[in-house]
């Protein structure tokens, strides 16, 4: 109550889920943002009068005098990994069946860790096969999963967060930094947002399963597992919360210009809150009721924390517009609050990416089809994408959405046939604009690649050298965000390069291959001037 503005929350979907909980142990699957998390979940489930959860929490915060304090609160401290370790996993799951076996309720983040990079990360599944293996085994009759968003205005480890994705190490949680986490109590971090997704009956999903679950080999049970954790990770991301700081911090690093006026980058984020409406989007309650005050006041306050800075006057005749301009070393930050927000964007980006790439001023849905497929394939390991869905039904939405903004027009005659004009396709970078920093951080691994030979060296030694060149590139103004320069991305990017057949300088046509596409798609963000560098730097 001294640090946050109050919880929000729906209530009718929490009312379900108590319901629900009469029929099995519930299984809570929060996003994972914050230390806040489990204690604001554990919290709100109290004072709704329900089963306080026993909660996975890393071994990590095990220490003196925390370690204690949270096991009696319902905390069970696990390895992150059990690799090797056959006795331990053994006992594991059978602390885990005898909880279910006795109707506890368990809460797992299904990403393993806390997010660093503001979106969410890709599913975990060790600990979601060990439920589903318990289920199977007759620990209970129904277990009810139950996905959660937790969202913040702000977050307390932002500058930690920095530090790490900036190449610097995680400090073990110890004593000292819970007597330093004092000075968090005299500031305030505005609203946290809960939103409980409808509950799911495992007993539902695995009546639809041929095999039945008791019969399945534990290949097809393991795909059920993946597939189960993708559809939780986009249950999560559906009762997702748009805040206006992060509308305004995606408008604030979208902007195609270094500098922009109060009223142009008012004019960004009504975009994005047009394209959010059309989609049905949950938005903030400051959101709906005045988005122009809101927005405004996420200014002035990123103002006050230096995110962004007042460079001067619009002209001499309009004094009262102010211009502002990102400031550069905090630009991370921005893009955090960004990524709260992205997993909305992103099929509008890939749908105005391939549209940016056909170069055309008239198209068919199917024109745009196989670039699309294309960037979804090439940012796997970034995004989690629905399983339910074919990536077709997503470019139909997206279009739709752009002709209901005004961005696209119907051919009159020609059935699935649309018109845009030049000012119109500039618009439509607002969208593609999401994915320029994950494009830079991808070229500066694959810069990283081309130029040394597969070897011994370790994932650790591989990630800070290409931090360094990363920086160097930076400097060397190759690299236009300073975002880009994320330890996060690069990890991704590598997973992703090494999957498609890239270990090194020897794989000569794939490397040439990326890097053109790459290189084009930054052109068409960035404009042929932006781009040389990039031109040239893929030539030498």
């Amino acid at each position: 109550n001294n640090m946050f503005d109050g919880v929000t929350t729906n209530q009718e979907v929490l009312n379900r889920v108590k319901a629900m909980s009469l029929k099995g142990p519930l299984v809570l699957i929060p996003c994972h943002k914050s230390h806040i998390d489990y204690l604001i979940l554990s919290y709100l489930l109290y004072q709704n009068n329900m089963q306080v959860p026993h909660v996975a929490a890393g071994k990590n915060l095990a220490f003196w005098p925390i370690g204690p304090l949270f096991r009696s609160g319902g905390a069970f401290f696990l390895r992150r990994s059990f690799r090797g370790a056959v006795l331990y996993a053994r006992v594991f799951a059978e602390y885990i069946h005898k909880l279910l076996e006795e109707g506890y309720s368990i809460e797992q983040f299904i990403e393993g860790g806390r997010s660093r990079t503001g979106k969410l990360l890709m599913p975990k599944l060790g600990l979601l096969s060990i439920l589903i293996n318990a289920y199977k085994n007759g620990a209970c009759d129904d277990m009810i999963l139950v996905p959660v968003y937790v969202g913040y205005d702000r977050i307390l480890e932002e500058k930690s967060y920095l530090h790490e994705l900036n190449g610097g190490q995680k400090e073990t949680e110890n004593f000292f930094q819970l007597i330093r986490a004092r000075k968090f109590l005299k500031k305030r971090y505005g609203k946290i947002y809960i939103q409980f997704h409808d509950p799911l009956s495992l007993k539902q999903l695995a009546g639809r399963c041929n095999p039945p679950l008791v019969q399945m080999p534990s290949k097809q049970l393991n795909a059920l597992v993946r597939k189960l954790g993708y559809q939780l990770i986009n249950a999560i991301n559906e009762v997702t919360v748009v805040t206006p700081h992060a509308l305004v911090a995606g408008a604030i690093l979208n902007y195609p210009h270094k500098s922009f006026s109060l009223s142009q980058l008012l004019e960004v984020t009504q975009t994005y809150l047009q394209h959010l409406s059309l989609l049905g989007v949950k938005l903030a309650d400051t959101l709906v009721s005045d988005p122009q005050r809101a927005f405004e006041q996420v200014i002035d306050a990123y103002c006050q924390r230096k995110f962004i800075e007042t460079i001067g006057p619009a002209t001499k005749e309009q004094s009262v517009d102010v211009i502002y301009g990102a400031n550069e070393q905090r630009r991370a930050f921005l893009e955090y609050y960004k990524n709260n927000c992205i997993a909305f964007f992103v099929p509008a980006a890939f749908t105005a990416m391939a549209l940016l790439e056909k170069d055309t001023l008239q198209f068919c849905t199917t024109d745009l089809q196989e670039r699309y497929d294309f960037w979804q394939d090439f940012f796997s390991h970034e995004f989690a994408y629905d399983v339910n869905r074919e990536s077709k039904f997503y470019v139909r939405k997206s279009i739709k959405a752009f002709i209901d903004a005004s961005l696209l027009v119907p051919h009159p005659t020609r059935p699935d046939t649309y018109a845009v004009t030049p000012r119109q396709r500039e618009r439509l970078k607002l969208f593609a604009f999401f994915l320029e920093t994950y494009f830079e951080s991808c070229w500066i691994v694959l810069n990283y690649l081309m130029r040394h030979s597969e070897s011994g060296i370790s994932a650790k030694d591989r990630l800070k050298k290409i931090n360094d060149r990363g920086n160097r590139m930076y400097k060397r103004r190759e690299i236009r965000r300073k975002e880009a320069l994320s330890k996060v991305n690069y990890q991704n990017a590598v997973d992703f390069f090494i999957s498609h057949g890239i270990k090194g300088a020897d794989n000569t046509e794939k490397i040439e291959f990326y890097a053109a596409a790459i290189k084009t798609a930054l052109q068409h963000l960035q404009g042929r001037e932006e781009s040389g560098r990039t031109e040239t730097a893929v030539n030498s």
